[in-house]
């Protein structure tokens, strides 16, 4: 076996351990890229957020609290109360800064292309909203889905001190 016959062989395990290792890391990579793109779990809105309640005359639930379904804790009412009031702030940052980047994370359905639609984008808007009276319809055993309404509140929208 002479030489060049050495030299050609080790060039191709080389080939193809450099071809093995260039793949790994192009779909380690890819997995990388997917994983940071997926966004939010529009669920994980209830779990792991800063408890943020509003006022009693803010925002209050009717009682007692009929629905179907499970009847929730005093806690779990608060952190679905929280986080409702997160998305409120989402989009009056929305109305404000004409981004909605995170709607998705706190609006769907009907709601969010009501939502959606309210946003002005040529013109920055403050949006302010009290007086939400909160009717549950539904509470999961496992208090991953609710489903409530929100009766009687107060939207104050203003584009350059004009209200609407």
């Amino acid at each position: 076996m002479g030489k060049s016959r050495v030299k050609f062989g080790l060039f191709v395990v080389g080939i193809s351990a450099s071809a093995v290792i260039a793949l790994v890391g192009i779909l380690l990579l890819a997995q990388f890229i997917v994983y940071f793109q997926e966004g939010a779990d529009p669920a994980s809105i209830f779990r792991g957020h800063a408890l943020v309640l509003p006022a009693a005359d803010d925002a209050r639930w009717l009682t007692p609290t009929h629905n179907r379904g499970a009847a929730p804790s005093t806690a779990e009412q608060e952190a679905i109360l929280s986080a409702y009031w997160l998305a409120w702030e989402a989009l009056a940052r929305a109305y404000e800064t004409k981004n909605l980047a995170d709607f998705k994370t706190y609006w769907s359905g009907d709601a969010y292309a009501q939502a959606v639609s309210g946003v002005d984008l040529d013109h920055p808007q403050t949006l302010d909203h009290t007086s939400h009276t909160l009717r549950l319809k539904f509470f999961s055993d496992d208090g991953s889905v609710v489903a409530f309404e929100d009766e009687d509140f107060t939207l104050t929208r203003e584009i350059k001190g004009n209200l609407i």
